[in-house]
């Protein structure tokens, strides 16, 4: 048998998923190579002393403040999501009640209808992105207020 057969029958001599005959033929082994008996030996006591390690309870202090926070992501969140979503759909309004001659003139061809419309969408859902990344960028930048332009 090869040192690594018998580094592997460590591993599941240690999992406790080896067979009878397998843990035989480690403890044979171990009374003769010192390196695979020193190793063992590391595995039981890191194996004893995770089964003593204990998690402790968070308080309920602790707890409350960890959803209260995890409200607060959410809500922001969804809050900002609401605000662009408005914000796009009351800029596309005010674009469209500005262009609505050009849209409902039958002389303008339907291709050139649907460019100005889709150039009009992209630069509110572009604006609103700028302005949102901007005040994002402002909040959380040390440096803005260091640096002069």
């Amino acid at each position: 048998m090869t040192h690594e057969h018998f580094k592997h029958l460590l591993l599941r001599v240690v999992d406790g998923v080896a067979t009878e005959r397998e843990r035989e033929e480690f403890t044979a082994h171990i009374r003769s190579c010192d390196e695979c008996r020193r190793e063992y030996g590391e595995f039981k006591n890191l194996e004893e002393f995770m089964s003593a390690v204990k998690l402790k309870d968070l308080s309920e202090d602790a707890r409350s403040a960890y959803w209260r926070l995890l409200y607060n992501r959410l809500e922001r969140g969804i809050g900002w999501i609401l605000l662009s979503l408005g914000a796009i759909l009351l800029l596309g309004f005010g674009g469209f009640m500005l262009i609505r001659e050009f849209i409902t003139d039958p002389t303008v061809s339907v291709v050139l209808k649907i460019g100005v419309c889709a150039v009009l969408a992209g630069f509110i859902v572009l604006l609103v992105s700028v302005l949102k990344e901007r005040l994002f960028v402002r909040k959380y930048d040390k440096y803005s207020k260091e640096v002069k332009l």
